[in-house]
């Protein structure tokens, strides 16, 4: 593919999810000419980029999308639910489209089908033409059968091609230059501009409308000159014409006074009154115009030089006299204020890895410098040594900071797609509700957004089925009809914590309980001994679900399990916690980054291990005697509540401890069902480690994340402790 394809299928996937936006924001209110305006660019901007290539269903697609918001705009037509699903359905069918661009460079074998049905449904039953390009006689263009002689001998005898070419009125806002795509016209012999209305006097003409006509003749045929026009099929008209033999003529009039008029009224431009931030988008309009014009009199001058002269008509009026100076004229400083314009920098995903990559392993290596210097002793190499180890330190420590950095990206990323989520669920269920974003500006590595994605979805799904009530519900408890449902992150402790609320129904705890007797997953009694808390923690089980019948949405079991089980084995937790009545919170607490980990380095059997501390709420010495046993189960006391109590000895398949301990070493470990204390021999330092997937024959050995490289040298095993529990 080439680049222009490639950078195409970049912007179009930015293009999409900006019209998605302005859509969102224009179903909820209407009148909101902006979003009305950026949508509409966006479809414009999406129109003339798939004209450039071979892919007429999406142009036929977008033009009708284009087509249907010059209505809205116009006051023609009225924005409404039944709308907004069409042009939602063709957002969506672009967006499968770009996929399909991205991944194999053509589309869909049913794509012309496809566009056919959404544009006729957006136009109201009636299919959005394209471009008007046919055989066309002589007859469908009258100008051109009434040449003058001179005009006749300029472009020659025989089959010719005519264009008539009406712009859109705005074309000047939506990017589009009438002159610019007569440059691309083959061998172009005549060309007319003519006003295709009444011009009003000078004092009430609005210089930001184009009222012109261009009407050409070219000696190439109808389909090489076609591609010129792709981007305004719908403006242009497009045919073969066969002119009679003339004498000699002239060529086309030199366009002197009407290319003269032009640079005039932008001269005049520059001098309407307005404030800083509306002269500054005059000039930068004017600039363009004028490169533009003098480019079509065969004058192309340089941008730079151009936009030098626009700082004012005078500036401008003697440029155009005079032509460009040696140097560009000094323009007046910009205010303190004024914004930096920020560059981004496109690059690969894989050289970011490798880059992190590289970065653990020299954490790694910094830290074998310790045991180094300790060995030195005291004298003056020791000396020098721990002041570069200390040095060393500091900028492996900046390194990794400025590495992990480059890796951040907001979590708007996977915020974005929950409004549309929230619009289309909310209107399948019947119900209103609120989306409340908070904290899309926090970031976290991308390997976090990427599998946080998931589960989010999960959450907010469950929270629209499950937790909003319906209108009348709500009504019949003394709730507003609309409920709230609340998405928000922030960074707490070195982690990003996510929080998914809403203001609905709650969970009943005795409903858990039957549920979970009634799918077997507990006995009545067990049920009957759980704890609120535990009993709503049951919404994480496999299988488990209250939902009366199985949809689309909800039912078969699966969803909160699979959140816990992707965030826990990305190294967070989960906590839930409900109020019948009032509401549930999800709360989703997760590393910064999974290019390095923090773990706990405990010790079992003689060989160490790592537990992720995400999952330790607290390491702590308990009494031997403070352990009960209830056959072969164990449990100890720890904050006031009973704790199951497993060994990791016995969890590893090691054999017991033959030494009798005073006191047992307890790491209280937070999983999704609730904390496990596991016994350990001795539990180190905390480390920040670069885990590394098990491989090879070790690629199916259960119960372990990975390996990993503490500071000495010494290899560890980092532990799943939910896999071994």
């Amino acid at each position: 593919m080439s680049d222009l394809f490639d950078q195409f299928v970049v912007e179009a996937q930015e293009l999409l999810e900006t019209a998605g936006a302005a859509l969102l924001a224009l179903e909820r209110d209407p009148a909101d000419r902006a979003s009305v305006d950026e949508l509409f660019r966006a479809f414009h901007t999406l129109k003339g980029s798939s004209a450039l290539f071979d892919m007429a269903p999406f142009t036929l697609l977008v033009h009708a999308g284009e087509d249907t918001l010059s209505l809205l705009r116009d006051g023609r037509r009225a924005m409404t639910p039944d709308l907004a699903d069409l042009l939602f359905r063709a957002l969506d069918q672009c967006a499968r489209w770009v996929a399909a661009l991205e991944e194999t460079g053509t589309l869909p074998a049913d794509a012309a089908k496809a566009a056919e049905t959404l544009a006729r449904g957006l136009a109201g039953g009636e299919t959005t033409a394209g471009a008007a390009a046919g055989s066309g006689e002589a007859d469908a263009f009258p100008w051109a059968a009434a040449l003058t002689a001179e005009e006749r001998a300029a472009v020659g005898e025989g089959a010719l091609t005519a264009i008539d070419y009406r712009p859109d009125p705005e074309c000047f806002f939506t990017g589009d230059d009438p002159l610019a795509l007569f440059r691309r016209v083959p061998d172009l012999r005549l060309l007319r501009i003519e006003p295709a209305e009444p011009l009003p006097p000078l004092a009430q003409m609005d210089p930001y409308r184009c009222i012109l006509r261009f009407r050409a003749l070219s000696g190439a045929g109808v389909e090489a000159v076609t591609p010129a026009f792709r981007s305004v099929p719908d403006q242009v008209r497009i045919g073969s014409v066969m002119l009679a033999p003339a004498a000699v003529a002239l060529a086309a009039a030199p366009p002197d006074s009407l290319a003269a008029a032009m640079l005039e009224e932008q001269a005049r431009i520059l001098d309407l009154p307005g404030n800083a931030a509306e002269r500054d988008s005059r000039r930068a309009a004017v600039a363009r115009s004028v490169a533009a014009i003098l480019t079509a009199l065969g004058q192309p001058t340089e941008r730079a030089a151009v936009e030098a002269a626009c700082a004012d008509a005078r500036t401008l009026r003697r440029f155009l006299v005079d032509g460009p100076a040696e140097k560009p004229a000094v323009t007046e400083p910009q205010p303190a204020t004024a914004p930096v314009t920020r560059r981004a920098l496109r690059v690969e995903p894989e050289r970011m890895d490798a880059l992190m990559a590289l970065v653990g392993e020299l954490s790694v290596v910094k830290g074998q410098l310790g045991p180094l210097v300790r060995r030195a002793g005291d004298g003056e190499m020791a000396r020098d040594l721990k002041s570069f180890s200390a040095r060393l330190d500091g900028l492996v420590g900046d390194l990794r900071h400025a590495a992990l950095r480059l890796r951040l990206l907001p979590l708007a990323r996977v915020f974005d797609p929950l409004p549309r989520l929230v619009r289309d669920t909310a209107r399948r269920l019947d119900k209103t509700v609120e989306l409340v974003l908070e904290g899309a500006e926090t970031e976290a590595d991308k390997d976090i957004l990427d599998m946080l994605s998931e589960p989010l979805l999960h959450l907010v799904r469950n929270a629209l089925d499950h937790g909003i009530e319906t209108p009348e519900r709500r009504a019949a408890t003394a709730k507003p009809p609309a409920g709230t449902l609340r998405v928000r992150a922030f960074q707490d402790k070195g982690g990003v914590v996510v929080e998914v609320s809403d203001d609905g129904a709650g969970i009943d705890p005795a409903a858990m309980r039957r549920a979970a007797v009634a799918k077997g997953l507990l006995e009545p009694n067990a049920a009957a001994a759980l704890s609120d808390a535990d009993a709503v923690r049951l919404v994480f089980a496999p299988g488990f679900s209250t939902a009366g019948s199985v949809s689309d949405l909800s039912g078969r079991g699966v969803g909160m399990d699979a959140v816990r089980a992707a965030v826990e084995r990305a190294g967070g937790r989960v906590e839930i916690a409900s109020t019948p009545g009032s509401g549930t919170r999800v709360r989703l607490a997760l590393p910064l980054t999974l290019s390095i980990t923090r773990v706990v380095v405990v010790e079992a059997a003689g060989s160490l291990y790592g537990i992720p501390v995400a999952l330790v709420g607290g390491v702590q010495r308990v009494p031997r005697a403070e352990i009960r046993s209830v056959k072969r189960a164990e449990s100890v006391v720890l904050r006031d509540r009973v704790v199951p109590l497993v060994r990791l000895r016995r969890l590893l398949a090691q054999p017991d401890d033959e030494q009798v301990r005073e006191t047992v070493c307890v790491v209280l470990a937070e999983l999704g069902d609730g904390p496990v204390a596991v016994a350990v021999d001795d539990v180190g330092e905390r480390a920040d480690v670069v885990l590394r997937p098990m491989t090879g024959v070790l690629r199916g050995l259960r119960g372990y994340a990975g390996t990993a490289v503490l500071g000495d040298g010494r290899l560890i095993l980092v532990l799943d402790l939910r896999e071994l529990l």
